[in-house]
């Protein structure tokens, strides 16, 4: 759910997906893969952040053609 009407604003879509591009825009020529994508965003919310979150961040910036996942298993921002 995008926005959620009974959880916190920290576990919507929108939030997440913004942690999260954050998170790449620090690692941008290197990418990160999705432990460490999911350490970053947890460093950078100061929250707990499950990877099923963190995959449906990514997932959700992948459908916006924001990000694209290497055959490596990296996660890069799309230029």
């Amino acid at each position: 759910m995008l926005l959620p009407h009974e959880q916190g604003p920290w576990n919507c879509g929108y939030y997440l997906g913004a942690i999260a591009l954050k998170a790449l825009k620090g690692a941008k020529r290197e990418g990160l893969d999705l432990p460490s994508l999911q350490k970053k965003m947890e460093k950078l919310s100061n929250r707990s952040i499950s990877l099923t979150q963190t995959v449906a961040a990514t997932t959700w910036l992948f459908l916006l053609d924001s990000v694209e996942l290497r055959e490596s298993g990296v996660i890069m921002l799309c230029d």
